[in-house]
């Protein structure tokens, strides 16, 4: 059967950029469907709407903010105060994985979630979802070098606050009757025209091959239902789940979670972005975009005793991923357990994150492997209870 590293050359380069909501992310999906089949599985296909940018909510919510200040100045003082803080509620809640109204407005296509379930050969004790997106990214300016991304790093971090600002100064305004206020606005407005900018272009470029992010993380998915299939655990069932529409707002993670509340509260390990030359093992403690979504204690305790026991696997433990998100952010808020695995390197840095240069033939293998083998052992550890 195929390997880990058969599925990413397959995924990467046989189907190559899997935009959300494309054909090529429904050709992935169809072949997940097919590598189940094979391995004797009832492979089961969920479909979903999702967005089809990640950018375009940021793009209308800054632009709205940006058209206050003539509404403002132009006399409707009170209706650009009001609008600017309606902008910074939906924008708040789009970065905590919320429905909003600026879902209304984004463009929408339709994707897939696709799943197997794999028994254990005893009475099932527990149950365990094993989660890989298939679809990638664009490839932004932001994310085009560790310079730029430290840049759009800031300039997000300050955009809410200089948003919130500016909407205290419409307020001031609004309550005073003078325009006057709206002039110390205009310096964290050109902060908003950069993140504007910058949403703007990033739908502008095309996918990346997503050979790391995340043909990796849904390859090792295939790659361990099959070996599941040879070796089944005594008391954990295991769902093998590949979804579509994480890159745009973590969209199928969200569709699988609310179509599936009848689980309880079963263990989620995301796999995502496994292999980066010179990173990983690594999974995160917590990933934060506005709100901090922490993992599981239970199995980051047990993925520690697993580090330190296998120590040859060189595996480590992230505190903090900034400004990022995983499948396990959906859910985190749905009360499951997740754990995710993020191949950064030691420095912080995610090898060839959103850019062109995500292709095959960066993959470290070896890197993949003994990320695989940790989360073998991982499975294992949970099975033993």
């Amino acid at each position: 059967m195929p390997s880990t590293i058969d599925h990413v050359a397959y995924l990467s380069v046989t189907i190559g950029p899997r935009g959300s909501t494309t054909d090529a992310e429904r050709e992935a999906a169809e072949y997940a469907v097919r590598v189940f089949r094979e391995l004797g599985l009832e492979p089961h296909v969920e479909p979903f709407v999702s967005a089809t940018s990640a950018w375009r909510p940021f793009a209308i919510a800054t632009g709205g903010m940006l058209l206050m200040f003539p509404v403002f100045f132009l006399g409707g003082r009170w209706i650009a105060a009001l609008g600017l803080f309606l902008l910074i509620l939906c924008t708040a809640l789009e970065l905590t994985f919320t429905p909003n109204p600026l879902r209304w407005l984004v463009p929408k296509g339709r994707s897939q979630n696709v799943y197997a379930i794999l028994p254990p050969t005893g009475p099932v004790r527990r149950r365990v979802i094993l989660c890989g997106h298939l679809d990638t990214h664009r490839t932004p300016w932001a994310f085009s070098s560790l310079r730029a991304l430290a840049i759009y790093r800031t300039l997000v971090t300050l955009g809410l606050p200089g948003a919130v600002g500016i909407g205290a100064l419409f307020l001031i305004g609004a309550i005073t009757g003078n325009s006057n206020w709206g002039l110390p606005a205009l310096l964290p407005g050109l902060l908003l025209m950069a993140v504007f900018a910058m949403a703007i272009q990033a739908d502008l470029t095309p996918y990346t091959h997503g050979a790391n992010d995340n043909a990796t993380g849904a390859g090792m998915v295939l790659a361990l239902a099959e070996r599941l299939r040879r070796e089944p655990l005594q008391h954990t069932e295991v769902w093998a789940l590949c979804t579509g529409c994480e890159e745009v707002g973590a969209y199928g993670a969200s569709a699988f979670v609310r179509q599936h509340v009848d689980l309880g509260r079963p263990i989620f390990i995301v796999l995502d972005t496994l292999g980066g030359p010179g990173s990983g093992p690594c999974y995160l403690a917590q990933e934060t975009m506005l709100l901090p979504f922490r993992s599981d204690p239970e199995l980051l305790a047990m993925a520690d005793q697993i580090a330190r026991r296998h120590s040859e696997l060189g595996a480590y433990r992230w505190p903090n991923f900034r400004g990022a998100y995983t499948d396990a952010a959906p859910a985190i808020r749905a009360g499951w357990r997740p754990i995710a695995f993020v191949n950064l390197r030691p420095d912080g840095v995610l090898p060839h994150w959103h850019q062109p240069s995500d292709v095959y033939e960066n993959v470290d293998h070896e890197v993949v492997a003994r990320t695989e083998a940790f989360v073998w052992a991982l499975l294992q550890a949970i099975d033993e209870g």
